[in-house]
């Protein structure tokens, strides 16, 4: 029996492949999920299928983790690499881009600070409460009298900088967690912080002691970094059109599935079978016509009567209209009945005359219905 699988892009997808996907994408709703992970799993099959066309041979990498790329990773790696040149930025798209924001490409704002940290003995939340009151008590002795901040710290910091008086250096930003530095930009130089500041680490007395407002770096300092922002976004849009067009060209040609590994399945999948299947059909509408079950044979020959045409040429009308209709939805309805099919050709040509023709309606005169209910 083969197993379930979906349509999307044209690109058939196992669904415990599907359902693997899946956890990578938070969205909304099951729906919502389900088919952002079917696009990215159709991304990944025509990449696939762009290496293996190309000719591509690539070694998977490692990155500064020293976590190693899969065969599949490398390959769609250098399939994109080789597949885009998009031009380089040119000197007057990088001057406008640094003209554009006189405000930006600044250098970092520069602080000298010093701090008391009181450290809660335990995790408990009785410890960090003790560890506050104590913090608490230091704020206010220094309220009445700041030049003790350093003579306190020795005292009381459980940070290594207690001995140079609480004394931090100088800082920028990320040299410090989060809590600290948005502390620290509030204050005026010299000012202390009127509540200690929580940090993973416990509680913090801050006394802002410098501070160096960045300054705008010059045009030549920070040139080479837009002309890489440029070409690095310009290589996005480019990649992102490539995507789009091997997409389209695929939900046309039908041709690609992926395995439960997320490889190639090169032996062609049940979307490519049908649609070959229905290729020939449509040479030899007869030879098919005559594989139909009784009940679909009637619903042919019914629409055959209303438009006074051969039955034959009615369902090869049909074929062609379903063809030119389907999308990956109705693909994915196809795949559940005619996959594990007896029979898969009559089982396909029933799917597509219900989908596409009127069914057969029984009529009924008033004395067969009143002997039906007396019946």
């Amino acid at each position: 029996m083969t197993a379930p699988a979906s349509v999307f892009h044209g690109v058939e997808v196992p669904e415990s492949l599907l359902a693997a996907e899946m956890q990578h994408h938070q969205a909304g709703s099951f729906a919502e999920s389900r088919k952002q992970a079917g696009r990215a799993l159709a991304v990944r099959a025509v990449l696939l299928d762009l290496a293996r066309r190309n000719g591509v041979k690539a070694v998977p990498q490692k990155n500064a983790d020293g976590q190693e790329e899969t065969q599949e990773e490398a390959l769609i790696r250098e399939a994109l690499s080789s597949a885009l040149d998009p031009e380089p930025a040119t000197a007057d798209e990088i001057r406008a881009v640094y003209d554009a924001h006189p405000e930006g490409f600044h250098s970092p704002d520069l602080v000298e600070a010093s701090h008391i940290l009181l450290s809660p003995s335990g995790d408990a939340p009785g410890d960090w409460d003790d560890a506050l009151g104590l913090a608490a008590g230091l704020v206010t002795q220094l309220a009445g009298d700041p030049g003790a901040f350093a003579r306190l710290a020795a005292a009381h910091s459980a940070c290594a900088s207690a001995s140079e008086g609480g004394a931090l250096g100088q800082l920028g930003p990320g040299d410090v967690v989060a809590p600290v530095w948005d502390a620290l930009m509030s204050l005026d130089v010299g000012g202390v912080t009127a509540q200690p500041v929580r940090s993973r680490y416990g509680w913090h007395i801050l006394r802002l002691d410098q501070r160096e407002s960045g300054q705008r770096l010059p045009f030549e300092y920070v040139k080479s970094h837009i002309a890489m922002r440029l070409d690095s976004k310009a290589w996005s849009i480019a990649a992102l059109e490539l995507i789009d067009q091997l997409l389209a060209q695929s939900a046309e040609s039908l041709k690609l599935k992926l395995d439960s590994d997320g490889k190639l399945d090169l032996n062609g999948g049940t979307v490519a079978r049908a649609g070959a299947m229905l290729g020939s059909v449509i040479s030899n509408a007869s030879a098919a016509y005559a594989s139909l079950d009784e009940a679909t044979r009637a619903i042919v020959h019914a629409a055959a009567e209303r438009e006074s045409a051969a039955p034959e040429e009615v369902l090869r009308t049909a074929i062609n209209r379903f063809l030119a209709q389907a999308d990956d939805e109705l693909w994915t309805r196809v795949l559940s009945k005619f996959r594990d099919g007896e029979e898969p050709l009559a089982a396909l040509l029933t799917i597509i005359v219900n989908q596409q023709l009127p069914p057969v309606r029984t009529s009924h005169t008033l004395i067969s219905l009143r002997d039906r209910m007396n019946a």
